[in-house]
């Protein structure tokens, strides 16, 4: 089922067919870079399962996309609340929303991880009324941190942790948030 639709790209929910697809994206070193390691097709049935669970739950998620005009799967977009606490930036009782992405790394440099997280963070603040939406990542992880830039995220240089589910001593494990009130979302396009 079609959730959103860009320019170029349509973001929807899962098809069975994305999986192995998704696994070979997991289990590049290029595209899992900044993560504690890749993932195989087990791993990534986990995932897909998770993400599909979240949508019943909370009627959004981690969203497949393809390109609009061959139909080619190419990665998630989406919301997603994450399995742990953020220390510091986690307001008791109130859920944090997380935008993240994963593209494949033949279609870095197109743009798609930009325009695709656009149009979900509209989503999140226009349609859901979402009160917030951060993201995060490690420190050296310049490509993402432009991306949740040119989104309209903004870091403070406060807003900085040590992941919990890094172990201490690895160089992953520190983390930048950044974050955009729906407040803040709907002035910037009120301009």
């Amino acid at each position: 089922m079609t959730i959103l639709t860009t320019d170029r790209l349509i973001l929807r929910t899962w098809k069975n067919s994305d999986l192995p697809l998704m696994a070979a994206i997991s289990s590049d070193p290029r595209v899992m870079e900044y993560f504690p390691y890749t993932q195989d097709l087990a791993a990534t049935q986990s995932l897909v399962d998770h993400i599909n669970k979240h949508h019943e739950t909370f009627g959004y998620s981690l969203y497949a996309v393809e390109i609009k005009s061959t139909h080619e799967f190419i990665g998630f977009v989406g919301l997603n609340h994450p399995s742990f606490d953020i220390p510091d930036f986690t307001p008791v009782g109130m859920p944090i929303v997380e935008i993240g992405w994963r593209i494949a790394y033949k279609h870095w440099r197109h743009g798609y991880a930009t325009e695709a997280a656009k149009a979900v963070l509209d989503y999140a603040f226009n349609k859901l009324e979402l009160d917030e939406v951060v993201s995060f990542t490690v420190i050296d992880n310049k490509k993402s941190r432009r991306v949740m830039e040119k989104i309209g995220l903004q870091h403070s240089a406060l807003d900085t942790f040590d992941h919990p589910r890094i172990e201490q001593g690895s160089p992953l494990r520190r983390h930048v948030l950044y974050r955009l009130t729906q407040k803040k979302y709907l002035a910037s396009k009120s301009k």
